[in-house]
């Protein structure tokens, strides 16, 4: 692959990382640089030069396409927010027959009681997050638990950086922090500038969260394949609770449906 085509897999992979129901390892593996990127990362020091300019060359490609795209969500999110939210759910529900499909590939039988027993946990911290994350972008005081909550933030977004097939932003979704990373994404210069200690704890978490995942989820595919998958897809079921909007009339449902089967359609497509 050459460097402009990696490059602009790279935007569409930074693309995905923040569109909900949309999984920028799918991305990754669809074009063929996931396994490469995993093994790039995890023996960086064995041919440098060579690994080195792969991952820059997809990193400054993911990170335009994340700032560009953060900047078309929060627009949609302002002015069309039931459509798009609508056309979320979509994209999640069409992404959870590739999940299905993950666990087959191996032979293995989808062990529904962690999906059910997942999708419960998820939807308690649901409607729990937004006692227990309260970040304010603007806020100018700080706090420990603003920290660790940033920390735990960063960790729980690498997740979608690392498993294939579940979408990082969803997981912020569920938590009530999509918006606040939203926002910091679109406007990474301004955040830096004016939110400096709050940007820290949250790309520790994240490059905390990438290393000890890479070694966790390899152990864990290769030791509970089935298991691991399964409650990958209680937490994506999950998600569409966070995402219903409020209904205000006939026209926007019918719409929003609409929008949302058309979006099923797309990330079964694109996932299968």
């Amino acid at each position: 692959m050459s460097f402009f085509n990696l490059f602009l897999v790279g935007i569409l992979i930074g693309t995905a990382m923040v569109t909900p129901g949309v999984s920028g390892g799918v991305i990754a593996v669809i074009f063929d640089v996931y396994d490469k990127m995993i093994y790039s990362l995890t023996n960086l020091f064995k041919e440098f030069k060579k690994n080195f300019i792969f991952l820059f060359i997809l990193s400054i490609g993911i990170l335009l396409g994340a700032i560009w795209f953060s900047n078309v969500m929060i627009f949609l999110y302002n002015k069309h927010e039931v459509i798009t939210k609508f056309s979320f759910i979509g994209l999640i529900l069409g992404g959870v027959p590739f999940l299905i499909k993950k666990i087959k590939q191996k032979k293995q039988k989808v062990n529904y009681f962690a999906i059910v027993i997942t999708f419960l946990i998820s939807t308690i911290t649901l409607f729990l997050s937004k006692n227990v994350f309260e970040i304010n972008l603007y806020q100018s005081d700080y706090s420990i638990m603003n920290f660790i909550n940033l920390f735990l933030t960063g960790i729980i977004y690498s997740i979608g950086k690392v498993i294939p097939g579940i979408s990082g932003s969803f997981l912020l979704i569920i938590i009530g922090m999509y918006e606040y990373v939203l926002s910091v994404i679109a406007n990474p210069i301004n955040a830096i500038i004016y939110d400096l200690n709050k940007i820290i704890p949250f790309l520790l978490g994240l490059i905390f969260g990438v290393i000890i995942l890479l070694k966790l989820i390899n152990f864990l595919l290769k030791k509970y394949y089935s298991l691991t998958y399964s409650v990958i897809t209680g937490f994506v079921l999950a998600s569409v609770l966070a995402l219903i909007p409020n209904i205000q009339n006939y026209y926007n449902l019918f719409l929003g449906i609409s929008i949302m089967l058309l979006s099923f359609m797309l990330s079964y497509k694109l996932t299968k």
